[in-house]
């Protein structure tokens, strides 16, 4: 989630006469191969350069598709070292409207073919196959890579005079090649109906929480419309499912007024929604366990409830009660404030001080944005978090600068560090823990998660840039005496988060849980599965990352969705309920369409192979 302020009006450019010129009314149709572009495709991923070398200009110059083809055409070139004629091909391309992006792509698969026809002239055989893989990766990611991986391989030796060589052959077996080594098991699935789909309101990551379970009882919530805000009751013992509406007017339109709910001792729900930056909204249901019967809207303490953003409640634990974390201010001039409930009063109070702040600022304010934070076996409270402060350049590029820490074990009263040395509060982006520094415009996206393994040590999961500038998912977790840190993505695809209001991004934000064994588990979705939500297994003891731990979750494409979790059944059972909507999601919420789609509740299991 990103925000702006008010963007800065150009001076219009002088106006220029207008020439009309005459078209001729009758144009002569050049005839094409339809089937050209397809079949330019197929000899690129088998890696038929011969071919590809023999397209030329007169060929292509009417084609609809002729910039695409004039860039095969110069890998087919490149690869039979006609470079001259490649360059003018590369141009062509360019002349005629390739984009960067499949241009970059081309490019740098031909690169990794090359090596691989080195290495292969070397035998050096697990070497050419990982480079012809990474071609095909990059060249056409989505593809089937064993099926194309072994006709490359045909080709290339076939044009290099070399023996045939089959994949089972290669030792070690390319990564690609191993089965994942855990299985993800369906257990269960409820439709909830149709509901707002116009954007990501109802599956925002940051949604503390979108879903819970109180004894054995499930809650969660969505927006149906811009009238009707649905709670959802399920026993997990009959497995029956409740719901109940509550009318009102809820601005759909920004992605960032989600729905997040809480408990307290007693076993009332409360909700609060339909905040950015803008006056407090929440409601305690009046009957224990009842999503039937609520109160009307009230205010908490009155305080600091004028600029609410990202209510999280932190859940009764360790005789501390419900606790509320909410964002007071704006996105670079923001204050992170706590407020308890008392259940023998039916009271909210107010933290005598707050515990992230950057309103203070000078010369520049920023805004402290926290990931889910995470409570402890020991009563420990953990937050993570990352600096929000002015955009970069004309481009409006957005500023997430560092990832901070803090540890409490009085729920929010005091602070330290994981080193244990104690915070003066509230926390500034002067005196705060930097546990992974990332330099300001690196597209680190902020509001991920975090979750606790069996010694209370801190995992952390994000995106940022890689030293190519392409976000990758990246994993940060504390093994009692350092940060531990790794990339566990392969992505090939660049993009920048820029501008304001609920960006258009490809990949979400990633989630994290981790089982009673300490392996963890990394819920992503993107284009790199083809926006189906997966799952990433990072065995214990020492986490490696290896590109075939990858499961799909859910064959349901799902937009622009964000994973959202049930982390109070996930401690109590090790099963997981994610709720899973298709989304749409305008990029700066500007021309959302009022679509409707489905809304999902799945229980899934990992099991990790023995």
């Amino acid at each position: 989630m990103t925000e702006k302020p008010a963007p800065r009006r150009r001076k219009a450019p002088a106006k220029q006469p207008v020439v009309v010129l005459e078209a001729q009314l009758e144009q002569s149709i050049v005839p094409y191969d339809e089937n050209l572009l397809e079949r330019a495709r197929t000899q690129w991923q088998f890696g038929d350069w011969q071919s590809l070398a023999q397209l030329n200009r007169d060929t292509l110059q009417h084609h609809p598709d002729r910039a695409k083809l004039a860039l095969l055409a110069a890998a087919g070139r490149l690869q039979t070292r006609q470079d001259g004629e490649a360059k003018q091909f590369i141009r062509l391309a360019q002349d005629w409207g390739v984009s960067k992006k499949i241009l970059t792509q081309i490019l740098i698969a031909g690169v990794h073919n090359s090596i691989g026809r080195a290495a292969a002239i070397g035998n050096q055989q697990h070497r050419a196959l990982q480079h012809f893989e990474n071609a095909i990766t990059i060249g056409t990611p989505g593809a089937d890579r064993r099926l194309l991986t072994q006709a490359r391989i045909n080709q290339q030796h076939s044009q290099l005079g070399l023996p045939p060589l089959t994949l089972s052959a290669v030792s070690p077996a390319p990564t690609f090649l191993r089965p994942p080594s855990f299985r993800v098991t369906t257990l269960a699935e409820h439709n909830l109906g149709e509901a707002w789909a116009g954007n990501t309101i109802n599956t925002v990551i940051f949604r503390h929480h979108g879903i819970l379970t109180h004894g054995q009882t499930q809650y969660t919530a969505f927006y149906v419309d811009t009238h009707t805000l649905r709670l959802v009751q399920r026993d997990l013992v009959s497995d029956t499912i409740k719901t109940h509406d509550i009318p009102g007017e809820y601005n759909l339109r920004d992605a960032h007024n989600s729905i997040s709910l809480g408990i307290d001792r007693q076993g009332h729900l409360h909700i609060s929604y339909d905040h950015h930056a803008t006056q407090l909204r929440y409601r305690r249901s009046l009957v224990p366990s009842d999503i039937a019967s609520w109160s009307d809207e009230r205010p908490m303490t009155g305080v600091h409830e004028q600029k609410v953003t990202y209510p999280t409640f932190i859940l009764p634990h360790h005789e501390f009660p419900l606790t509320l974390l909410y964002r007071d201010g704006v996105h670079d001039k923001g204050t992170a404030r706590l407020k308890t409930f008392d259940e023998s009063t039916q009271s909210w109070s107010d933290h005598p001080q707050a515990i992230l702040s950057g309103s203070e600022q000078k010369p520049w304010t920023s805004n402290a944005y926290w990931n889910h934070p995470a409570v402890g076996t020991d009563g420990s409270l953990h937050l993570s978090f990352v600096w929000r402060t002015h955009t970069l350049g004309e481009e409006q590029r957005i500023n997430n600068i560092n990832i901070g820490y803090a540890c409490s074990y009085d729920n929010g009263l005091t602070w330290q560090t994981s080193q244990k040395r104690p915070y003066k509060l509230p926390i500034t982006q002067v005196n705060a823990e930097t546990i992974h520094p990332v330099s300001p415009g690196s597209n680190l996206i902020n509001q991920t998660s975090m979750a606790l393994d069996s010694r209370n040590r801190p995992h952390i999961v994000f995106y940022a840039d890689d030293p190519n500038g392409v976000p990758q998912y990246q994993h940060l977790w504390f093994d009692g005496k350092v940060w531990r840190h790794q990339v566990v993505s392969n992505r090939t695809q660049a993009f920048s988060l820029q501008g304001g209001g609920t960006l258009q991004i490809p990949i979400s934000r990633p989630e994290i849980v981790i089982d009673r064994h300490d392996n963890v588990y990394i819920l992503t979705r993107g284009n790199h599965t083809q926006n189906r939500l997966a799952a990433t297994f990072l065995p214990t003891p020492n986490y490696p990352y290896q590109a075939n731990n990858i499961q799909i979750v859910s064959e349901e494409d799902l937009g622009f969705a964000e994973p959202i979790i049930d982390r109070e059944r996930w401690q109590q059972e090790n099963l997981l309920t994610l709720l899973l909507q298709h989304n749409e999601q305008p990029n700066h919420d500007i021309g959302d369409r009022p679509v409707q789609h489905p809304v999902s509740l799945i229980d899934i299991q990992f099991n990790p192979a023995r």
